[in-house]
């Protein structure tokens, strides 16, 4: 199978058949079609399982991200093996040092939730940005990978000393994605307790946000990194674009926080190439590194 979009079927998602059949679509549709010659080799046994899943209505942008994660990654030099089984872990990446332990990345895109808690549509006009219910649906995906996490743990999917890394793309969530990183990257907010930011003739700093609440006045953590329940995740990757304005290269939107209290760190020649925050002990601040 040459091409990623295939013939039309009953009840498929919506997005992925406007890109395959509207002209206007035709440079987005290109694009995929690069993803998909340079990720098929990589993806899942079975390309029919990979092609159903991606043509399924509501899961295309999902099946999407794991290709364009894979692909920013081989972009930047990193070897990944192909998918074997349908369970398991999204990503594995082939470490060169093989005494090393293993390095897994679990993907997903959120979606916009079904609750009272959901993010709004987008709406033209001045109005203030849905940053809680955005968070909310950040802090879901992390909670929901954490828990697969311990469950590909307890069930020898994964080695306890094995590298997990969680993927989150915010490419479904109605595309607020970029416009809530204009003071503070999305991750460190939900990652670290980044909260608003304060201006001080001492120097600006994020006032610190453990937690949120949702409208029914429930605590939802912001601070996961800063726990020492989740140390078992190394890292979080992430991405604030949408499908449909997606760089040709995508390692250029990626992200990746990396947890200070991890038990499994990543090693520093890791992700060389992508915009890369730690936590500084010295200075006891994040700091950007690329």
């Amino acid at each position: 199978m040459n091409s990623f979009f295939q013939t039309s079927k009953p009840n498929e998602d919506w997005l992925y058949s406007q890109i395959r059949d509207c002209s206007e679509r035709a440079e987005i549709k290109n694009q995929i079609e690069l993803f998909w010659k340079k990720y098929k080799e990589y993806a899942q046994k079975s390309e029919k399982v990979f092609f159903s899943r991606a043509q399924e209505k509501g899961q295309f942008k999902q099946c999407w991200w794991e290709m364009a994660l894979s692909v920013g990654l081989l972009n930047i030099g990193i070897e990944i093996k192909k998918k074997t089984k349908e369970e398991g872990p999204d990503v594995l990446i082939d470490n060169p040092i093989k005494i090393l332990p293993k390095i897994y990345i679990e993907a997903i895109a959120p979606k916009e939730g079904t609750t009272e808690d959901k993010l709004p549509e987008m709406k033209l006009g001045v109005h203030n940005l849905p940053e809680i219910e955005f968070l909310l649906r950040l802090s879901e995906a992390f909670k929901k990978k954490y828990e697969k996490y311990k469950y590909y743990t307890n069930n020898n999917k994964i080695c306890e000393n094995d590298i997990y890394i969680i993927a989150i793309s915010a490419c479904n969530l109605s595309q607020y994605d970029s416009l809530m990183d204009h003071s503070c990257i999305a991750p460190l907010k939900f990652l670290a307790g980044a909260g608003h930011l304060i201006l001080s003739p001492s120097g600006n700093f994020f006032k610190y946000r453990p937690q949120i609440k949702t409208i029914r006045n429930r605590p939802v953590e912001m601070n996961y990194f800063l726990k020492k329940e989740y140390n078992g995740i190394s890292a979080v990757l992430y991405s604030n674009k949408d499908l449909l304005n997606y760089p040709d290269k995508p390692e250029e939107n990626f992200v990746i926080v990396k947890n200070p209290i991890a038990k499994n760190s990543i090693p520093n020649t890791f992700f060389k190439g992508i915009e890369n925050w730690i936590f500084d002990k010295k200075s006891k601040d994040w700091i950007r590194k690329k």
